[in-house]
C-alpha cells in the first residue's frame, strides 16, 4: 500500500513562492529593455491600426490590405521626406551643432563674466558642467544622427509592429490564455480598451506634432534663425514628449540665436511660448480626447521616474504607458472593484476619431473596434 505524499507545510511553500516570484522579478529587470521594446511596437502597431481604421471608413477593404496601405503609407512619405530633405537636414543638423556649441561658449563666458556665474560654475564644477562646452556638440550629434543600435532596434519595432496590426486577435488570444478563464472577459476588455486609448492619444500628438512643427518653422524664419525647419522639424518631433520634449526644443534654437545677440536669444524663447500657448490653448483641446489627458504633473513626474528605471527610452514612452497603468486601475481596481461607471466615448469624442464604443455584454462602454 503506497502512503500518498504529504503536503508541503506552509512554510515551505512560502519559501517556494517567495523564490518564484523573486526569480521572475528579477527576469523581468533584466528584461526590461527587451519588454520596452515590444512596448513600442504595440505603440506603433496601435499607430498602423488607427490609419488602417481611417482608410476603412473611406473605402471598404480587408483588415489586413488596410494595414498594407497604411505602413505603405507611412513608409511612402517617410522616403519621400528623405529623399527631398533628408541631405538638406542633415546639412543643416551639422551646421546646428556648431552653432549649439558656440552658442554653449558665449552662456559660459556671460556667466563666468558675472559673481553670480563664476560661483555657479565653481560650485558645478565637481559635477563636469563645466565641462559642457567640451561634451554637448558630440551629445547633440549622436540624439541627432542615431546610432546603428539604435537603427536596429527600429527595424526590429516596425517588423513585430507590422505583423501585430496585421492578425491582432492572435496575439490577443495569446495573451487571454494566460488568464484564468472567469478573468478573461476582464482581460479582453482590458485589451480592447487600451487599444483604443492607445489609438486615441497617438493620432492627437500626431496632429499636434505636425502643427507645432510648422507654427515652430514658421516664427524661426521670421526671426531669421539658421536652419528654421530643420529645428521646427525636431521641435515638432520632440513634441510627441508632452511639456519636457517643449524644453528640449527650445534649447537648440535659443542656443542658436545666442549665437547672434541675447535680444534674439530672448525673442526666441517667447516665439516657443507663444507656439505652445497656441498649441495648448487651441490645438490640444480641439483634438485630444478626455480619456488621454494626463495632468501635467502627472506627466512630468512620470516621465522622469520612467527615464530612470529605463534610460532614455523611457522619456519617449512615458506617456502611453501611463495611459495603461491608469486604463488597467480604472478597469481592475475602480470598475471591478468599487462599481464605478465605464466612461463612454460618444459625442465629446473628437471628430476625427474612426471608433465608437457600444455596451458591452457586462453593461459597461467598451470599444469594439472599427465600424
Amino acid at each position: 500500500m503506497t502512503v500518498p505524499a504529504a503536503p508541503l507545510s506552509r512554510p515551505i511553500e512560502t519559501v517556494l513562492v517567495t523564490a518564484v516570484l523573486a526569480v521572475s522579478a528579477l527576469l523581468l529587470w533584466k528584461l526590461a529593455g527587451v519588454l520596452l521594446l515590444l512596448f513600442s511596437a504595440i505603440v506603433f502597431a496601435a499607430a498602423l491600426s488607427a490609419v488602417a481604421d481611417g482608410l476603412r471608413k473611406f473605402a471598404p477593404m480587408a483588415p489586413p490590405l488596410a494595414v498594407g496601405l497604411a505602413a505603405a503609407l507611412f513608409f511612402g512619405i517617410l522616403a519621400a521626406v528623405i529623399a527631398l530633405f533628408g541631405w538638406r537636414i542633415l546639412a543643416q543638423y551639422d551646421e546646428i551643432v556648431g552653432k549649439v556649441r558656440d552658442g554653449v561658449h558665449g552662456l559660459m563666458g556671460f556667466m563666468r563674466a558675472q559673481g553670480w556665474g563664476r560661483a555657479l560654475i565653481e560650485r558645478a564644477s565637481g559635477a563636469g558642467v563645466s565641462d559642457a562646452t567640451d561634451t554637448l556638440a558630440p551629445l547633440l550629434g549622436s540624439l541627432l544622427t542615431g546610432t546603428a543600435r539604435y537603427a536596429t532596434y527600429a527595424l526590429i519595432v516596425v517588423a513585430c509592429s507590422v505583423f501585430l496590426a496585421l492578425d491582432p486577435d492572435r496575439y490577443r488570444q495569446g495573451v487571454l490564455v494566460l488568464f484564468p478563464p472567469k478573468q478573461r472577459e476582464l482581460a479582453s476588455e482590458f485589451l480592447r480598451r487600451a487599444a483604443m486609448v492607445l489609438k486615441l492619444w497617438l493620432v492627437s500628438r500626431l496632429i499636434v506634432m505636425v502643427a507645432l512643427g510648422v507654427l515652430v518653422s514658421i516664427g524661426l524664419t521670421v526671426l531669421g534663425i539658421d536652419g528654421a525647419v530643420t529645428l521646427g522639424l525636431t521641435g515638432g518631433l520632440l513634441t510627441f514628449i508632452p511639456y519636457i520634449g517643449a524644453l528640449m526644443a527650445a534649447v537648440p534654437a535659443v542656443l542658436v540665436a545666442l549665437t547672434v545677440s541675447p535680444q534674439l536669444a530672448l525673442m526666441t524663447a517667447l516665439m516657443f511660448w507663444g507656439c505652445h500657448f497656441i498649441e495648448g490653448t487651441f490645438i490640444t483641446p480641439f483634438v485630444q480626447d478626455k480619456s488621454v489627458d494626463l495632468p501635467p504633473v502627472l506627466t512630468i513626474f512620470s516621465t522622469l521616474a520612467f527615464t530612470v528605471v529605463f534610460g532614455p527610452s523611457g522619456v519617449l514612452l512615458a506617456s502611453p504607458l501611463v495611459l495603461m497603468i491608469i486604463v488597467a486601475i480604472r478597469i481592475f481596481y475602480l470598475e471591478r472593484r468599487l462599481g464605478l461607471a465605464a466612461p463612454s466615448l460618444s459625442e465629446d469624442a473628437p471628430r476625427w476619431v474612426f471608433w465608437r464604443h457600444k455596451a458591452s455584454p457586462s453593461g459597461g462602454a467598451f470599444p469594439t473596434g472599427p465600424r
